[in-house]
């Protein structure tokens, strides 16, 4: 699998929403809305086998009856039917697809069982897959909004966030009004079953528009490979991080929503630190930290000078 299907993520000329619902209360409405009105440039396709109309674009019966091989799927079904879903879109070619969907690994053995399947297909056929269990992905610049949430989407700004929680990244888009800054790009990760944060950091790092990366993490799917990839952008580009699951309570928090194991806590400050990565105690403190980063060049040394008014 290969980063080119990745940046099929952030550039896509088209885009089929497989779910898309003509109830305004679903979340398939949602998508086709946000895609449609929210001035992405690009084609995209609607689909539900009833067909019809919504929002004055046609609703095709399958993915096998879109006219061309769109660039990404969005699949907002029911998760038993996601594995036969998924494998039609490898049999019409489409690179990458994010699942939105829950009821997966994070429901318990037969969620787990139908992950296990999405994966098998996606790899049988070079799809990569974010999520399932997620809110999907915004690029504010291009623009590109594959989420359900309720306009107005997040402020433009230069800050991406990665996030393993898509609630959290509903409510940070809605604190962040007002707060000074936008961001450039925002990636909902949910299980994780393939595309996972060290997948994407160099991906978001790539993007001109982003000048400085945040990063919601209840685990750290590859511990090498994250440091590793982790100090490479961070010599470019800083990297804030809130690793929730500081303590047992915050750890069976963090396995019941994506099933992910926390994982063990100093492992995991030793390894921010050799990575290079800031460690936020909060959200608004990783904003901040963040924020003020972007608008300053990246520090290449540890001699700070402080100047200030007062004392203590």
């Amino acid at each position: 699998m290969t980063t080119h299907a990745l940046e099929k993520f952030f550039t896509p000329k088209s885009v089929a929403v497989i779910g898309a619902s003509t109830d305004p209360t679903k979340l398939g409405y949602g998508v086709a809305r946000n895609l449609l009105e929210g001035g992405f440039p690009g084609t995209v396709y609607l689909v539900n086998p009833k067909g019809g109309e919504l929002l004055g674009h046609r609703l095709y019966p399958s993915v096998e009856a879109l006219p061309e091989t769109p660039d990404l799927a969005v699949i907002l079904i029911p998760a038993p039917a996601v594995p036969p879903t998924l494998e039609a879109c490898g049999r019409k070619g489409v690179p990458a697809a994010i699942i939105a969907s829950g009821g997966f690994r994070e429901t318990g053995e037969q969620g787990a069982a139908l992950e296990a399947a999405c994966v098998e297909i996606a790899q049988r056929h070079g799809i990569r897959l974010m999520g399932p269990n997620c809110i999907g992905l915004v690029d504010t610049h291009l623009p590109l909004d594959t989420t359900f949430l309720p306009p107005p989407g997040p402020p433009v700004g230069d800050i991406a966030f990665l996030t393993h929680s898509g609630a959290l990244a509903a409510a940070v888009i809605d604190w962040s009004r007002g707060q000074g800054f936008g961001f450039s790009r925002l990636v909902s990760l949910g299980n994780q079953a393939d595309v996972n944060e060290t997948d994407m950091l160099p991906i978001v790092a790539a993007d001109p528009h982003t000048r400085a990366i945040t990063m919601y993490l209840e685990s750290v799917a590859a511990g090498r490979e994250f440091v590793h990839t982790a100090q490479q952008v961070a010599q470019e580009k800083p990297i804030v991080a809130l690793k929730v699951g500081r303590t047992e309570a915050g750890q069976r928090a963090a396995a019941s929503h994506t099933g992910a194991l926390a994982g063990q806590e100093r492992a995991f400050e030793a390894a921010f630190r050799r990575a290079g990565v800031l460690r936020a105690a909060g959200v608004e403190q990783m904003f901040q930290w963040a924020h003020t980063l972007a608008t300053q060049p990246l520090p290449r040394g540890d001699r700070v000078l402080i100047l200030t008014n007062a004392g203590g």
